[in-house]
């Protein structure tokens, strides 16, 4: 069994107050791994948007969700009441009436999320549907961090076995051939008479200059 994991970071684009849905990105995502089972972990790295699973079919769920979180934390700027009933503007209001309930919002929902993924899928109910949350006003491009872990498919693991082993055996056949052209250099040499020639009559023979041929090559 191999394990094997890989991280990356998505980047979601949102058009404003409202759920973008990251199924099939993720999906896309997982299809490109080389893991057919184990865990994705998943962190939205802002702090005022949010993750959340929730119904995939019937969007009232959403628009209900939304109405929900409206009249929990609205975007007015302003505070829940106090005892005498007031209401105060927030001190972090920087980027607008929506700065600071984009926090509370963010606050009271999920930033990080872990899901199973089982034959390189995700696992997720027939009606569920995994969501990127955007509590700002405006749009923006969120990133969300996508950490997977598990383990690689059968045949996965056998082909990396395979490729090693191939790799060993050529690296063997390697030394076997150097070890073999260093015996043959050595037998060479000790094969050689430099003064054959003479036996000869004094003229080189085309032996005498292939052996003095390879006498050089061994000694190089």
């Amino acid at each position: 069994m191999a394990f094997a994991q890989s991280l990356t970071q998505l980047e979601i684009p949102t058009k404003g107050k409202g759920f973008t849905r990251l199924n099939e990105r993720m999906e896309s995502w997982l299809g490109s791994k080389d893991i057919e089972q184990g865990v994705l972990h998943l962190t939205c790295l802002h702090t005022s948007c949010s993750l959340t699973i929730n119904e995939n079919a019937d969007p009232r769920v959403l628009k209900d969700l939304a109405a929900w979180m409206e009249a929990v934390v609205p975007q007015d700027g302003k505070g829940p009441a106090d005892a005498q009933g007031q209401r105060r503007r927030y001190l972090h209001d920087d980027e607008g009436d929506d700065d600071m309930p984009a926090h509370i919002r963010t606050a009271l929902t999920s930033q990080t999320m872990t899901l199973s993924v089982q034959n390189g899928r995700l696992v997720l109910g027939t009606w569920q549907a995994v969501y990127l949350w955007e509590h700002r006003q405006l749009g923006s491009t969120r990133r969300v961090a996508c950490h997977l872990i598990g383990e690689k498919p059968a045949s996965s693991t056998q082909a990396t076995a395979t490729h090693a082993t191939t790799t060993q055996t050529a690296s063997n056949q390697t030394l076997l051939n150097l070890r073999n052209a260093t015996r043959l250099n050595q037998q060479i040499q000790d094969r050689i008479q430099p003064e054959a020639w003479a036996e000869d009559g004094g003229n080189a023979t085309d032996v005498d200059l292939l052996i003095d041929r390879l006498h050089d090559i061994s000694d190089s």
